[in-house]
């Protein structure tokens, strides 16, 4: 007797974070912790983010605009 195994079915993947702390918008970035901290604070035009407390949350959305926004051509 051969049982046939139920069809697997894919996972739903997690959705995406709207924001992220600094730590994980640095590794989806490619660039340091201290210069994401950095755009955060900018005087002028930082990354677009949130504050809870002393703790600061980056717009995912927004990390790959800005990032390009500093490339040097």
């Amino acid at each position: 007797m051969d049982k046939e195994s139920p069809p697997i079915e894919p996972t739903p993947a997690e959705p995406t974070p709207l924001y992220v702390s600094i730590p994980q918008a640095s590794k989806i970035a490619g660039v340091s912790k201290d210069m994401m901290r950095k755009w955060a604070d900018a005087a002028y035009k930082p990354i677009p983010h949130i504050t809870s407390g002393r703790k600061k949350l980056i717009r995912v959305s927004a990390i790959e605009a800005y990032a390009m926004t500093k490339e040097r051509i």
